[in-house]
């Protein structure tokens, strides 16, 4: 052990990795002082998490040097990082769903006496552990029961069970209400004042201007600067990371059609909303607000098929009553949907880029009922172009995208298919600034092509700048609307929100 309180923990020294046609990584450095928090920041594709791939053994530098306490290291595996304390939470969940609360924050790390688990010193445990992040839940449930907020809590709580000396954090507040964030940060600055390094990667700004120490800026592979975080702005932050200057979008006006695509009435499902009355119109930007946990994703899972309505609630498309079962239904009637879990119920991650945008739309792209792979080629060539999808080729398997070309890959995926209403759950969460706004407009043109969009979002200045109008989910109900938006503020949709 190093006995200087300001010795870097890890050491990460000109980092190269390249993957087929991509240098991932160009020499890039990052140190960790114990008890800091240090924010990794940069564009969608900067190298971020590859980076940290490296430093938890999932990927082999080229060449560089990770030293950790002043000793050089090579981890085979993530395994081998965790026997050093390194231990990533990753963006996306990786809990075994049909198991318990306490069983996942145990799992692979289980508290044996005499060759046998101690379920009863598990169980307590795992409850100081979710206590220190202000979480009181049944841990003996099974963790598919607990909201997606919840269940990234009990990653954390996890990962705070193997006593970390690095604890590296990707977008661990993308799912939490504003409570659940400030308990997070709470337990982190406990966390740091025991002398744990983290390295926190965002892309909330206002966050790591708060929370962190230091902060380290990537570009396309490359490091751009480390700089304590007082001595840099968040717009200094965002011109780095996007080597340009950088302007905020402004909200755009838009003028919408009275004619309506879609209407709900009085739709339910048992535990997860109850009487559920709305309008969305041809062209329409829908934004459907409200606290995490409210139940706005599970009245759209329902409205397009992935789970099942109680009898007596109905849909009409442009008029017409329609029983949609499944989403084959409800893409046969005109709807496309893009997963707030975009790992798990978006991509296909082992096809490859093409394959993954042209999946809705093959039938379109027969000719003499064979797929036209020339129609294809043109096809995701063109997407790739006009959205800007940062990818090697069109053949590179789109697991090896950073997430946020994978949801441009998404988006565009129902563009070529030609829907009339898409449905996008928490379109930006993990997207860089760049990338969002790119988001943004594109959903803006989608609309102004005569397309309804629905876009569900817990980020209140997403919502503000793209509703037409704005409808605020609380505790299964609609609770209210926002017709004149343009006078909105994040204060007006939150109260409607607690109502």
């Amino acid at each position: 052990m190093l006995n200087n309180e300001n010795a870097y923990v890890v050491e990460m020294k000109n980092i190269v990795k390249t993957f087929p046609g991509t240098k991932a990584l160009d020499h890039v450095a990052l140190k960790l002082r114990r008890g800091e928090i240090h924010a990794l920041v940069g564009e969608n594709g900067a190298g971020k998490s590859t980076l940290m791939n490296v430093l938890t053994g999932q990927f082999y530098c080229d060449s560089g040097e990770v030293c950790v306490e002043g000793e050089p290291v090579r981890f085979s595996s993530p395994k081998e990082a965790l026997k050093k304390n390194i231990i990533l939470v990753p963006q996306e969940l990786n809990l075994v769903p049909e198991i318990s609360v306490a069983e996942n924050i145990f799992l692979g790390n289980e508290i044996v006496n005499g060759g046998l688990i101690n379920w009863k010193t598990v169980k307590k445990e795992a409850e100081r552990l979710l206590e220190m992040l202000d979480v009181q839940v049944d841990v003996l449930q099974p963790v598919k029961n607990l909201s997606a907020a919840y269940q990234q809590l009990v990653s954390i709580a996890r990962a705070l069970a193997y006593d970390p000396k690095v604890l590296i954090l990707d977008e661990p507040t993308a799912v939490l209400t504003n409570k659940e964030t400030e308990s997070l940060f709470r337990s982190m600055q406990k966390l740091k004042k025991s002398g744990t390094a983290m390295v926190f990667i965002s892309h909330h700004l206002d966050e790591i201007m708060e929370q962190c120490d230091r902060v380290t800026i990537m570009k396309d592979g490359c490091l751009v600067t480390e700089v304590p975080v007082s001595e840099i702005t968040k717009e200094e932050m965002i011109n780095l990371m996007a080597g340009k200057q950088v302007k905020k979008t402004e909200r755009a006006k838009r003028t919408v059609s009275d004619e309506i695509f879609m209407e709900v009435r009085h739709l339910n499902r048992e535990g997860e909303f109850k009487d559920i009355n709305f309008t969305v119109k041809k062209g329409e930007i829908l934004c459907v607000a409200g606290l995490v946990g409210a139940g706005r994703t599970e009245i759209f899972k329902c409205i397009f098929g992935i789970t099942e309505k109680e009898p007596g609630g109905e849909i009409y498309i442009e008029g017409k009553k329609v029983n949609i079962k499944s989403p084959m239904d409800a893409i046969a009637c005109g709807m496309g949907y893009v997963s707030e879990e975009r790992r798990h119920d978006g991509i296909t991650p082992n096809m490859s880029v093409m394959e993954n945008l042209v999946m809705p739309s093959l039938d379109q792209l027969k000719t003499g009922g064979l797929i036209d792979w020339n129609k294809a080629t043109k096809v995701t060539d063109q997407y790739i172009d006009s959205f800007k999808i940062k990818t090697a080729s069109r053949e590179t398997l789109i697991k090896n995208l950073s997430g946020g070309n994978q949801q441009k890959v998404i988006v565009a995926r129902w563009m070529a298919k030609g829907i009339k209403m898409l449905i996008l759950d928490e379109p930006t969460r993990g997207i860089d600034v760049n990338a969002k706004g790119e988001i943004h407009q594109l959903i803006r043109e989608l609309a102004d092509s005569g397309v309804s969009v629905v876009v569900i979002s817990s980020e209140m200045e997403e919502v503000l700048a793209l509703a037409d109008r704005i409808m605020v989910v609380h505790r299964g109900s609609i609770s209210g609307y926002l017709e004149d938006v343009d006078m909105v503020t994040q204060e007006d949709v939150l109260k409607i929100a607690f109502q």
